[in-house]
């Protein structure tokens, strides 16, 4: 088994134009990182913005002025964050030689979300690989998940929206390109979401913690009912959702216990 697939946490990377909600699926995901995990986030501008207990922000500092104090860069930090060895590390945006160190602390076993400005996943890779970034294809196997976001409209209404979650499932042997799988694609008439029925992940997590497909599609059942009766109750603080999601975290059936009866939350 490859060092990938032993893995039990996965590597994400938002992309998307501006103003796509990029950061703020950052900060959506990030919610779900367990409670006792540590957590360092690295921005340029603060915009990350958790309820977690053990999390280390740290944002990047310009030259006062000519020739007095030291700029600390987004490399700078990221080497620094290295240091303190946390099990995640949150990126605002990757857009420098910064890139190279995310991915070796991906290749290395630590657990990065981050964004990056690029149309669809072609582009995305295409910028990886070329300068400034200059990240090479063996590292990109490190990132597991895509989010493509993007800016649409719905009637005269302008909206956010996830247009598809992209797995990157390895690379082919034979023409050396990057092999991706979509899991999850946006449809924009119905404005729904369709799953594709095939997750190299889902398989992962099965196989990590011993289930069958019934017991997985039991939990993702579950994970649901919670964010669905958050919804009906109106739980928008993000305080306020983390402190759910991390009580089902240390005690499931409790939380579910206290929901409301399923059935009226699926009419």
């Amino acid at each position: 088994m490859s060092g990938r697939r032993s893995r039990t946490t996965k590597n994400l990377l938002f992309i998307g134009g501006t103003a796509s909600g990029k950061t703020t699926s950052l900060n959506a995901a990030a919610l779900f990182i367990p409670p006792l995990a540590k957590v360092v986030s690295i921005e340029d501008t603060r915009e990350i913005t958790l309820s977690h207990e053990n999390w280390v922000a740290s944002v990047t500092r310009d030259a006062v002025s000519e020739g007095l104090g030291t700029p600390i860069g987004m490399f700078d930090l990221l080497k620094a964050a290295m240091r303190q060895r946390p099990e995640y590390i949150l990126v605002g945006e990757v857009r420098g030689s910064e890139a190279q160190t995310l991915f070796q602390a991906m290749n290395t076993g630590h657990t990065t979300f981050s964004t990056m400005h690029a149309g669809g996943i072609d582009a995305a890779i295409h910028r990886l690989e070329s300068e400034p970034l200059n990240v090479p294809r063996n590292m990109l196997q490190a990132l597991d998940v895509i989010s493509v976001q993007s800016l649409t409209h719905r009637g005269q209404d302008r909206v956010r929206r996830c247009r598809e979650i992209v797995e990157l499932t390895g690379i082919d042997p034979i023409t050396g390109n990057l092999l991706v799988n979509t899991v999850f694609e946006y449809d924009p008439v119905a404005d729904t979401f369709s799953y594709s029925g095939r997750s190299r992940i889902f398989d992962e997590i099965m196989e990590y913690r011993g289930w069958d497909r019934e017991q997985l599609e039991t939990e993702l059942q579950n994970r649901r009912r919670v964010l669905l009766a958050m919804h009906e109750q109106g739980i928008r603080d993000f305080r306020e959702v983390s402190r759910v999601i991390q009580a089902y975290a240390i005690d499931p059936e409790r939380v579910l216990a206290s929901l409301p009866d399923p059935g009226r939350l699926f009419r």
